[in-house]
């Protein structure tokens, strides 16, 4: 049975109906950092980060990073966005809010390396715009919430 080893949870901003999910040391000194194109997909990763496409295009949306000794159970309620394979060199993970920066502080993982991840999302959709819409002022937080659950992965 696998363990939450530990949890964060903090707000990040959404504009361009995006946020992405990166290495501490991102955007990298080397290289240009790139955001993946999203194309129509719920996530994309590439060598910098993973990106989150969000169902409302500019708001503050709760975020729980979930880091765990393996495989984790699926979380029970949400949406699932699908999951992939992160590279994360420095052994830390940070939220980015594009195109601001780093959202809170970076997680600790167990060490540097992939880790497997999956999203869930939690709200959202065409309810929380029409919310977001009809409040004045305009609603800009309370629409969406997001799960990332990550654990490490072979490679």
């Amino acid at each position: 049975m696998t363990t939450m080893v530990r949890m964060s949870e903090l707000l990040v901003a959404v504009e361009r109906g995006q946020f992405a999910l990166c290495d501490e040391n991102a955007p990298f000194s080397d290289r240009t950092w790139a955001l993946p194109a999203l194309a129509g997909r719920q996530l994309a990763v590439n060598d910098s980060g993973l990106t989150v496409a969000s169902t409302v295009a500019m708001h503050d949306a709760g975020l729980r990073l979930e880091l765990w000794d393996g495989p984790p159970p699926p979380e029970p309620a949400g949406t699932p966005l699908g999951e992939c394979v992160l590279d994360v060199p420095s052994g830390a993970v940070t939220a980015w809010a594009v195109p601001h920066g780093p959202a809170g502080e970076p997680m600790e993982l167990l060490e540097p390396g992939p880790y497997g991840v999956r999203l869930y999302r939690h709200g959202g959709g065409p309810a929380a715009r029409a919310r977001q819409e009809a409040s004045d002022p305009p609603l800009f937080t309370g629409l969406e919430r997001y799960v990332v659950q990550l654990w490490r992965v072979a490679g």
